[in-house]
């Protein structure tokens, strides 16, 4: 039987900046297909700009109206912007983000779907110029990781954490800004989630 794999997601999920393979999902895709015998099919339903809110209004319609083995779920950098100054509020409340984390979720579930959480990855804060209006901190996605993870363990869903890793890594040669991934990072990212869905066995 054919299996459907899809991403929801922002613009890492979609592959931006990764100029050589067209992102990780991708790269994903190709591992599958070379190391599993089964037949796949891989829906990248992710979109660059995406917020949490943008994600679950979006689901219904993406995730629905098609039969899905896996989903995973790649979002939330967009959701954590401030003026450049660390004392001031988000963009984007944490009561608001919690309830269209929920909202998303509800809408997985009704998939039946096997469904994976990734954490969100570090980012270089130094790469901001000192012209940035709208950035973001490393402590604000400590916080956040926290907030999705408590969520996935709440409904039983399965959350892949990356965050620690990561932050050991050389991310100056890793990223093509502050945020996006290059070509290597994406390979790093497909070649991590891979191996964590097969330990697994949701592939």
């Amino acid at each position: 039987m054919l299996k459907n794999i899809g991403v929801i997601g922002d613009s890492i999920a979609h592959g931006y900046c990764d100029k050589k393979h067209s992102g990780w999902f991708t790269e994903l895709s190709k591992s599958i297909l070379t190391q599993k015998s089964e037949q796949y099919l891989f829906s990248n339903m992710a979109y660059t700009g995406d917020n949490i809110a943008d994600a679950a209004n979006r689901a219904c319609f993406e995730t629905l109206s098609r039969r899905f083995d896996l989903i995973i779920v790649s979002i939330g950098i967009n959701d954590l912007r401030r003026r450049k100054n660390s004392n001031l509020q988000l963009d984007f409340s944490e009561g608001a983000r919690i309830m269209y984390w929920h909202k998303l979720l509800d809408t997985l579930d009704k998939t039946n779907a096997e469904i994976v959480v990734t954490d969100l990855i570090p980012i270089i804060e130094s790469r901001y110029t000192s012209d940035a209006t709208l950035v973001r901190y490393n402590s604000d996605i400590e916080r956040y990781n926290d907030i999705i993870k408590t969520i996935c363990q709440q409904r039983n869903i399965h959350f892949f954490t990356r965050y620690d890793k990561w932050k050991h890594r050389n991310l100056e040669e890793l990223y093509h800004d502050a945020i996006h991934p290059n070509s290597a990072g994406h390979l790093i990212i497909a070649q991590e989630i891979f191996d964590f869905l097969l330990k697994n066995n949701l592939l």
